[in-house]
C-alpha cells in the first residue's frame, strides 16, 4: 500500500528535524531546536511553537519564500543576591540561550497575510491557505 501525502509531509518534517541538528555545528550548544506542532484547518496552516522562559520583546519570526524562520532568546534571570543576601545554588537545571528552527512551509499559503501570538510560552503562527496552483493542468491554445 503506498504512502499517503500526509505520511510523506511527515517524513518531510522529520528529515528537516534530522538536517537542521546535523548544520547546527559544535559551536552553537546554548542554541535549542524548539518543539513544533504543525497542522491544518480547512483555511489556515498553524505552527506552535514552545518558547518557554522567553519574552515576547525577544521573538524574531519572518518567512523567505516557503520557509519560517524563527529565531528567540531565553535570557538569563538568575540574581546571586536576594535583599543583601548571597544565594547559593544547590540545583541549576533551567536553560538560558537562544532557539532557532527553520520550517518549510508545505502547503501553498499567503505568508503576506500571517499572524503571530504569543502567550504562556506558546507561540501560535497562522497563514491562510490559498488554492494550490501547482500541478494543475492548463490548456494552451496552439497558434
Amino acid at each position: 500500500m503506498g504512502k499517503t501525502i500526509d505520511d510523506k509531509k511527515t517524513l518531510v518534517y522529520r528529515f528537516q528535524r534530522s538536517y537542521n541538528d546535523l548544520v547546527r555545528g559544535v559551536g552553537d550548544e546554548k542554541v535549542r531546536e524548539p518543539l513544533v506542532d504543525i497542522y491544518e484547518t480547512r483555511e489556515h496552516l498553524r505552527i506552535e511553537v514552545e518558547l518557554p522562559g522567553v519574552n515576547k520583546n525577544d521573538i524574531e519570526v519572518y518567512t523567505i519564500g516557503a520557509r519560517l524562520y524563527l529565531r528567540a532568546f531565553r535570557r538569563e534571570e538568575i540574581e546571586t543576591e536576594n535583599k543583601g543576601r548571597l544565594r547559593r545554588f544547590l540545583c541549576l537545571e533551567r536553560e538560558f540561550g537562544g532557539f532557532y528552527r527553520e520550517i518549510e512551509l508545505l502547503l501553498a499559503c499567503d505568508t503576506s497575510r500571517g499572524k503571530a501570538k504569543f502567550s504562556n510560552g506558546v507561540l501560535v503562527i497562522e497563514f491562510p491557505k490559498v488554492a494550490e496552483r501547482r500541478g494543475l493542468r492548463r490548456e494552451l491554445i496552439v497558434e
